[in-house]
């Protein structure tokens, strides 16, 4: 799926959020659309993408070279375009519905979607689902991880997450 669909399902998903109103021409919003193709993927949309652990948490190479595309259907968006909605149709409208809707109850089971919440649900996903062996905690490996982080939260992602069934305990 790596094309202009893949910016317009990632940007369509970040407006659904309110998470377009990002600086397109910051960190901030290069680590949101990381994460969000990531949680993307991780409930079920085919992105053909490939995460590794990084520093921040999973990341995919290859989105580097989408920065620009993403910024630039928000961008038209934001500046009076054509709606990004009318582009996605189908299974890619479902697809954004599906991660729209699993992001918007985390956001009610944490209080909000923001950096540092977007960091600790790709992390713990990534932790309890594609590491191994899997650590027999995934929050204290994650708070081992990452020492700058919220212990609160990063245990509430992790409640969230086992109600889910994404991961176990």
């Amino acid at each position: 799926m790596l094309n202009k669909k893949l910016a317009l399902l990632i940007a369509n998903t970040m407006k659904s959020l309110n998470l377009d109103k990002v600086d397109t021409d910051s960190f901030e919003f290069r680590f949101v659309v990381q994460k969000v193709s990531y949680v993307l993927q991780k409930v079920g949309c085919d992105l053909g993408l490939k995460f590794g652990w990084y520093s921040l948490g999973p990341y995919a190479k290859i989105l580097q070279n989408y920065y620009n595309m993403v910024a630039s259907v928000l961008n038209v968006e934001m500046y009076g375009g054509s709606g990004i909605e009318e582009e996605l149709e189908g299974d890619l409208k479902i697809c954004v519905e599906k991660a729209v809707t699993f992001l918007n109850d985390y956001k009610k089971y944490v209080g909000e979607i923001n950096v540092e919440s977007l960091e600790i649900l790709a992390s713990l996903m990534m932790l309890c689902t594609e590491i191994y062996p899997k650590p027999s905690s995934p929050v204290d490996e994650l708070l081992k991880r990452k020492k700058n982080i919220s212990q609160d939260l990063a245990v509430k992602t992790w409640k969230f997450l086992v109600d889910k069934n994404i991961c176990t305990l």
